[in-house]
């Protein structure tokens, strides 16, 4: 039986555990939490800091792995990199690992490779009392190593500059923060796979977010219902993009704003993408190839075939309840929602006796309903009546 060793266990790996035993793996998961939601989905569970090669290193050559991988994670990307270069096995150069992880380094590579961009500047902590923002307002500040929204702020005017860059450092190892020209208009992600140095576009997911100042987002839908030329622009920015970064043989979630200048790049992670777009919501709205399952064949070194991919036709979505202040009381309407026709996948990873702590990331966000319908009103229609059922009180 074959070993795949994956590298950090939140929710959005449960599906990547699932698909990896419905493929015969024995299955690994690392993770510094031992409450991390996915661990009880694995054969095998490690504590480690998942950032931490000299650890996970000895893990690795204790399991002895045929393949290492991040899944939906960006925090171990460079460490899977790492791992499979002194290993053996497939997987990212570290170069690449780095420019898609590092958001300076990755602006960067898109300046190299004439991809459109934001304008950028970057400000170390030591910096921040005296910083002069010269991307002008309103601008966004960012940590240059960080993911999943987290230590994202919206800078308004100078009043706001020095709150913003310290939120933004404090969720940052290096203390650094990417401060870019704030880009108004839609944003969409990009599902991609990149196969021997080819990328290939399968779907593009319209996003729904909170909007300044924290950006969290709350709901994903697919097919995008942009215009055909709009999505055409966008297809071939996320191909220049991925290329742009050094992705050879990956899966890839592309970020991208349609502004009043154009579509320009946000980021990219060579990983699937999380809040299930690149499971359950892209499982039903294309045929043809699974894209979990195209992650794990590529960290087993294992070939692709896209010749049978198509859209299904349907629409699928993804919404969120955000966390509020205050300990968990009650939770009610999980199961009745769960039997709802047309929905797809509930989970709930808090319960009563948590206390939660309002909402100002991605990981503010306990509670998610996947639907699918013949169009995009049906989709949603059932998925905001599904959350309507559910009830959280709070002490």
């Amino acid at each position: 039986m074959k070993r795949l060793l994956i590298l950090g266990a939140p929710v959005f790996q449960i599906p990547v555990i699932e698909k990896a035993h419905e493929m015969g793996l024995y299955v690994g998961v690392v993770d510094l939490n031992k409450d991390a939601p996915a661990i009880n989905y694995a054969d095998e569970y490690f504590c480690a800091s998942i950032k931490n090669y000299n650890e996970v290193i000895k893990i690795a050559e204790i399991f002895r792995p045929n393949g290492i991988m991040s899944g939906a994670c960006d925090t171990s990307v460079v460490t899977v990199a790492q791992l499979c270069n002194v290993l053996g096995l497939p997987g990212h150069s570290i170069e690449a690992a780095i420019n898609s992880t590092d958001k300076l380094k990755m602006l960067q590579a898109f300046s190299e490779n004439n991809v459109n961009h934001p304008k950028f500047q970057v400000i170390s902590r030591e910096e921040i009392n005296t910083a002069e923002i010269s991307v002008g307002f309103p601008a966004v500040s960012k940590p240059v190593d960080s993911s999943g929204s987290r230590g994202i702020s919206f800078i308004e005017n100078e009043k706001t500059v020095i709150a913003a860059l310290l939120n933004s450092a404090d969720s940052s190892q290096s203390g650094n923060v990417l401060v870019e020209e704030y880009m108004e208009g839609p944003e969409v992600s990009v599902e991609m796979l990149v196969i021997d140095g080819t990328p290939y576009v399968l779907q593009i997911t319209d996003k729904t977010t909170t909007g300044a100042p924290h950006f969290i987002e709350i709901g994903h839908c697919q097919p995008s219902t942009l215009d055909k030329n709009i999505q055409e622009e966008i297809r071939a920015i996320a191909k220049q993009a991925v290329l742009a970064v050094g992705l050879v043989n990956s899966v890839a979630h592309v970020e991208v704003k349609v502004t009043s200048e154009g579509v320009k790049m946000v980021e990219l992670g060579a990983r699937l993408g999380g809040d299930c777009i690149s499971s359950y919501l892209i499982d039903n709205s294309i045929l043809g190839i699974d894209m979990t399952k195209a992650a794990i064949k590529i960290a087993l070194g294992e070939k692709n075939d896209i010749s049978q991919y198509c859209f299904s036709g349907d629409s699928s979505v993804v919404k969120f309840i955000l966390d509020e202040v205050g300990e968990v009381a009650e939770i009610s309407g999980i199961n009745e929602v769960a039997s709802m026709d047309g929905v797809i996948k509930v989970l709930c990873t808090t319960k009563v006796g948590d206390k939660l702590s309002g909402n100002s990331e991605n990981a503010s966000r306990h509670i998610y309903v996947v639907a699918r319908g013949k169009t995009r009103e049906e989709a949603e229609y059932i998925c905001d009546k599904a959350l309507n059922k559910i009830k959280i009180r709070y002490k």
